[in-house]
């Protein structure tokens, strides 16, 4: 199981740790039981996963050795039978960053007066117009694709991500109609 390339833990069904990958020395502390690397908020909701229906996935910030708390998204499979309980940690923090990154940058050009760098400048004005109606559906499908992981950002008690994500993009939105109706 050391050579498992992602953060694997195989635990007893009190969360004492049987056997790790190797990538769980790299981000984690080393302890004796899985709770310890659980953020106090987290634990309830772990301690739940023994009468959840097996394999499933949840959220959960953990006790990082960068961080002490880092959101990963945690699938399991509880094996009542054999009382061991399987998880795979995946690192979720560092995609909300990105993505929060991105809107910063696109929501800087446009304020800047820069959003040609954003929406493809073409030669005629209908070209314009449509790139900028193809950045208002993008920002709803983005928008759409949000509502489908918001049950699991409020399981997390991450809905701030959501709501943080929604007011970006209602700004860039706003400031796409502001050239809209400059150009228009």
């Amino acid at each position: 199981m050391y050579r498992i390339p992602v953060p694997y833990f195989k635990l007893r069904g009190d969360f004492s740790i049987l056997d790790v990958s190797k990538e769980v020395t790299h981000l984690f502390y080393p302890v004796t039981s899985f709770l310890h690397l659980v953020d106090s908020e987290s634990r309830n909701k772990i301690k739940r996963l023994l009468n959840v229906p097996s394999p499933g996935k949840m959220e959960l910030n953990l006790k990082t050795i960068e961080s002490p708390t880092t959101l990963f998204t945690i699938h399991f499979n509880y094996q009542q039978k054999e009382d061991t309980i399987h998880l795979v940690c995946l690192n979720e923090t560092d995609s909300y960053n990105h993505i929060h990154f991105e809107f910063q940058q696109i929501r800087e050009k446009i304020q800047s007066g820069s959003w040609e760098k954003v929406i493809p400048k073409e030669t005629e004005d209908t070209a314009h117009n449509v790139n900028l109606q193809q950045a208002s559906r993008k920002i709803s499908t983005i928008n759409d694709l949000l509502n489908i992981i918001q049950y699991d950002l409020q399981s997390a008690g991450k809905e701030e991500y959501a709501e943080l994500i929604r007011s970006e993009l209602a700004d860039i939105k706003e400031y796409i109609s502001k050239i809209n109706k400059t150009t228009g």
